[in-house]
């Protein structure tokens, strides 16, 4: 196959996009094992009757996948419909001016180059070409800071996913080259004034996303009222338990949050996981949530705590379920990327956490529970 990023049109294309999903879901995340082909080592499904698919190839091989649903040529059934909030945008546009994208993927030896962002410029070229108003699809956590980079916006309330945990609905809007430039989305560079032309319905558009807060943003919210949010459940301060936020200062606190997100979430909201390899950290804002392995109740977790600290420090899958427990829970959001940056260039600041950490971790033994190693014997 010859190197370079493009819509997969050979069957040898389609082929090694269906192994590479194979090799990243199956073979490196255990999952999908009851719907893979095992004898080809192929992942497909009935989607991809009608998808499209792009691939990223180096050296002859796939080394990045992706999947683009397009209404134009499929019809959205009533589970893609969920899964992916659509249903109000469908009520203001047609099928035909919607994409999904998912099943994105790269090989971990390409994690960190530009297949990814090659991949998404091919999506674009197709959405502008095409006139399609709004680009969906659902992420974690750790993923919100570069989807909102490109341009997505967080609009409806989180879903669960077995095996991986808490999703975001996000969507792009393709007309709204002002938010695009706004945000440095490059995507902004391939949009050309005839191409606006064509999106007549942005500002309605506008109006399903600005009617949903389910996430809040630090990179683009006014900071003083961002901590006030953080701070805004007086629950927080009821409990005696250490905290990770403790002595620090209003400016500290500020630099630790730099970039993070507060996530509202349902009840029985699958917070983290088992088994799950991302490391993001959550603070507990407001709300309780429940630490399950297997159908075992460990632990319940109170504002002010963290979850998920373990598996970042030591870069090992998450190995219990945490499920939110009551109606309000609201979630800090600290990603991997923040977090080692400051361990790196703020080491008297990362000490402070990590003793706060430390305190977290111990409180938790004396109580005879561990909750955040979680380990199975």
């Amino acid at each position: 196959m010859e190197d370079g990023v493009r819509f997969a049109i050979t069957e040898e294309e389609l082929r090694a996009a269906y192994q590479l999903r194979y090799k990243v879901y199956v073979e490196l995340m255990g999952k999908y094992k009851d719907k893979a082909n095992h004898e080809l080592k192929e992942l497909r499904d009935e989607d991809d009757e009608h998808a499209k698919v792009v691939i990223a190839i180096k050296d002859g091989e796939a080394v990045g996948t992706l999947r683009l649903l397009w209404g134009g040529n499929m019809h959205f059934g009533p589970s893609i419909v969920e899964i992916y909030s659509l249903e109000p945008f469908l009520k203001k546009i047609e099928e035909r001016q919607i994409c999904v994208v998912e099943r994105l993927m790269v090989d971990e030896r390409h994690r960190g180059s530009s297949a990814t962002l090659r991949m998404y410029k091919e999506v674009m070229q197709f959405v502008l070409k095409h006139e399609v108003e709004a680009v969906f699809l659902d992420c974690e956590p750790h993923q919100l800071n570069p989807y909102m980079k490109l341009g997505f916006r967080p609009f409806a309330k989180t879903c669960s996913y077995p095996g991986v945990g808490l999703a975001i609905p996000m969507v792009l809007i393709s007309g709204d080259y002002q938010h695009l430039q706004s945000v440095g989305s490059p995507f902004a560079l391939l949009a050309s004034e005839t191409d606006l032309e064509h999106y007549r319905y942005v500002n309605e558009l506008h109006k399903i996303i600005d009617n949903n807060k389910i996430v809040i943003s630090q990179a683009i919210s006014d900071q003083a009222e961002f901590i006030r949010k953080i701070y805004a459940d007086a629950r927080l301060f009821e409990n005696n338990n250490p905290k990770v936020f403790d002595t620090l200062t209003e400016d500290e606190v500020e630099r630790v949050i730099e970039k993070s997100h507060i996530i509202e979430c349902s009840l029985e909201d699958r917070i983290i996981a088992k088994n799950n390899a991302q490391k993001t950290m959550f603070v507990v804002l407001s709300g309780m949530v429940e630490v399950y392995r297997e159908d075992k109740l460990l632990a319940v977790i109170y504002p002010g705590e963290v979850i998920g600290e373990v598996a970042y420090f030591l870069k090992r899958p998450r190995s219990a379920n945490i499920i939110a427990a009551t109606n309000d829970v609201r979630l800090l959001s600290l990603d991997e990327p923040s977090m080692s940056r400051l361990l790196k260039f703020e080491p008297v600041l990362a000490n402070k956490i990590l003793t706060n950490l430390c305190r977290v971790l111990c409180s938790r033994l004396i109580g005879g529970v561990e909750t955040s190693d979680l380990r199975s014997n």
